[in-house]
């Protein structure tokens, strides 16, 4: 009898399981991939998709095309509770079993519970939601008016750095000149990150024409407008939430072993670290050797292959491997003029070279799956 390994989410680590199963199949396995989306869309790339650089096409991932060249069952629903002891997963009214889960759903947006978001904000996670975004942007860039649109991008992480400079540069080329607010309750933009890069980012953002607003808490979102703590409203004709990230609230009311934020609480091979017949990859987990490991892409990236490996092992037989995050790597932030910020090591700068590479890397990444389809 086959067991059965159930995919939970699209998400970058399994596009590369499919990708792989179509490679090399899994004998005696029966594949399912369960997500609420049948595009998986490449986080690097949205940004460049906001400033209307890429299309959509370039970015996403067909994981129907993808799941059916694997052999694999897909479903297309949200999944509502995992039961690591039971070993099912319910989802769109169905229970599965399974005999492994993996578990690859991203995270979500963190604040969401403060008032008005939900219904007024839009945000990137689910990194689909970017369609809707750009869709907003330009409804509201190509619409005639007296005054100049107001967009407020809440979080000044990289995320938000990247999506309020793509955005103007989308409004200016639109000849909508928009005023773009960025608003971070921290002391600085792109908390984390060097002196230098963060000087740089000030410069940038001033040149650019977008606004800064450090040190603030929003309090409340309106239809048209923006509420800060001290009771200061402003006019915000598009308001984008990316004020961090959260743990997914499926795994709130599931029978999962969970951190202290509420992620998936895995070990060094990626399995749940009470030994149930869980993996997970990606935002969704939490490291019990690397509690402050951030959320980040490029470590998903570098999962993919451990988790494949881990899978099949766990499966078919084999030795688990570790997987150790990299102290270090090249980031790349896209600042929508033909440049990109770079960081290696302790090195920095803001090139078209680094503008050059990461769309390189970029499209190849996309390519190599999309190339499977």
């Amino acid at each position: 009898m086959k067991r059965r390994l159930i995919l939970l989410g699209g998400g970058h680590a399994h596009v590369h399981v499919l990708w792989r199963a179509i490679q090399e199949p899994l004998a005696e396995v029966e594949l399912v991939l369960v997500s609420p989306s049948d595009r998986h869309h490449y986080s690097g790339m949205v940004p460049g998709y906001l400033q209307g650089t890429y299309a959509e096409e370039d970015l996403c991932f067909d994981l129907r095309a993808l799941t059916h060249r694997a052999g694999a069952r897909f479903v297309i629903a949200a999944a509502e509770r995992i039961d690591a002891t039971g070993r099912t997963l319910d989802a769109a009214g169905e229970r599965i079993s399974f005999d492994l889960l993996s578990v690859n759903v991203g995270s979500a947006a963190a604040g969401l519970e403060t008032p008005g978001v939900r219904e007024h904000a839009l945000t990137v996670r689910p990194m689909s939601r970017a369609v809707a975004l750009r869709r907003r942007a330009e409804d509201l860039f190509a619409t005639p008016g007296a005054e100049r649109p107001s967009v407020f991008v809440v979080g000044a992480g990289a995320a938000g750095v990247e999506l309020a400079l793509a955005l103007e540069r989308l409004g200016r080329e639109r000849g909508a000149r928009p005023l773009v607010a960025l608003v971070e309750a921290t002391a600085e933009a792109l908390p984390g990150f060097s002196v230098p890069i963060r000087r740089l980012t000030t410069r940038l953002l001033a040149e650019r024409g977008v606004r800064l607003e450090l040190g603030r808490t929003v309090s409340a979102i309106e239809k048209e407008a923006i509420v800060f703590d001290d009771g200061e409203r402003e006019r915000a004709d598009l308001t984008v939430w990316v004020a961090g990230a959260a743990a997914s609230d499926l795994f709130a009311g599931s029978q999962i072993p969970k951190d202290g934020r509420g992620y998936l609480l895995v070990d060094d091979t990626l399995r749940a670290a009470d030994g149930s017949a869980l993996f997970g990859a990606g935002d969704c987990i939490g490291f019990a050797a690397h509690p402050d490991l951030p959320k980040a892409g490029v470590f998903a990236v570098r999962e993919a292959p451990i988790l494949d490996h881990n899978l099949r092992a766990t499966l078919l037989g084999g030795r688990l491997l570790s997987y150790r995050p990299q102290s270090s790597f090249l980031a790349l932030l896209n600042t929508a003029d033909g440049r990109a910020i770079w960081r290696w090591h302790g090195l920095s700068g803001h090139s078209r070279i680094a503008w050059w590479l990461k769309n390189r890397i970029d499209r190849g990444f996309v390519r190599r799956y999309q190339a499977a389809q």
